[in-house]
């Protein structure tokens, strides 16, 4: 069975950035789909748990990644990397303000 990679990134966004400007970031991310056939999925959205555990993630994507080499050609892809300058400085300081997972799940299709 072949395995997927799924990257989930959690963002603490300060409360001063503009959520139109962060929708413009995540555009960012969604744009490059175009440059990546590796990049079969991409979701992203508010935090809305009711729990009382989200330690101040508040927003959120869900990348799917077709491979592990497919997630390091997106991670080497210099937008991807100016689009994370920019999610830097939207979150809180000293990479606090975001959390990054990646793990493999089955392909179901």
């Amino acid at each position: 069975m072949t395995k997927m990679i799924r990257h989930l990134v959690l963002f603490k966004v300060r409360p001063e950035i503009d959520v139109s400007q962060f929708q413009l970031l995540m555009q960012e991310i969604a744009d490059l789909r175009a440059a990546h056939s590796g990049i079969v999925g991409f979701e992203h959205g508010p935090n809305k748990t009711p729990e009382t555990r989200d330690q101040g993630y508040n927003y959120g994507f869900i990348l799917t990644l077709g491979s592990w080499a497919d997630l390091a050609l997106y991670q080497n892809d210099p937008n991807h990397q100016a689009t994370g300058l920019k999610l830097i400085k939207a979150c809180h300081p000293d990479h606090a303000g975001i959390l990054a997972f990646d793990m493999e799940v089955a392909d179901k299709s």
